[in-house]
């Protein structure tokens, strides 16, 4: 199982769905400067769900959900994906985290997970992040965890990006 010290990464399970469609079709504050820059309209959440989540633990690559460990209430999705960014092929890893866990240093024990994650287990070379340039929690949660800025782009699905990077494997 895939585990921090206060958080569990589950595969997609129907009894999430509920949790997970409010958070990513009506939650604005959160999904506005995540992903698309906005909410998903159903259609784009059935995509989510069915193409880009994790269905088992032998899954390596795709969304996972994010529970708490202490009462198993849905904190919000993480993962790691392939990208293509700027003719690099890397992987990147990301988070969204409902509001109400803001604060807590959950982003950065999720982005700790994730570099460790990668190393050990995945052996990749590098992981990337992108974020909203005026995601200034997220952009600092990256650059404390070591991950260097490299440029701001424009991605086609997302709007514009800052685009970090990390080596995790030399």
């Amino acid at each position: 199982m895939l585990q921090t010290e206060r958080l569990q990464f589950k595969p997609y399970l129907p009894e999430y769905r509920l949790a997970l469609e409010k958070l990513c079709c009506e939650n604005e504050l959160v999904m506005k400067s995540t992903l698309k820059g906005r909410t998903f309209t159903k259609v784009e959440f059935e995509s989510l769900i069915n193409e880009e989540f994790i269905r088992t633990t032998k899954d390596a690559f795709g969304f996972w959900c994010v529970t708490d460990k202490a009462d198993g209430s849905l904190v919000g999705i993480s993962g790691i994906h392939p990208c293509h960014y700027q003719g690099d092929h890397a992987h990147e890893f990301g988070f969204i985290l409902h509001q109400d866990y803001w604060g807590k240093g959950l982003a950065t024990e999720i982005g700790n997970f994730w570099l460790t994650h990668a190393q050990s287990h995945l052996k990749l070379p590098k992981l990337v992040a992108t974020v909203h340039p005026n995601n200034t929690a997220s952009r600092n949660v990256l650059e404390k965890l070591g991950l260097n800025f490299i440029s701001t782009f424009t991605a086609p699905e997302r709007g514009e990006r800052c685009l970090y990077s990390k080596v995790v494997n030399s």
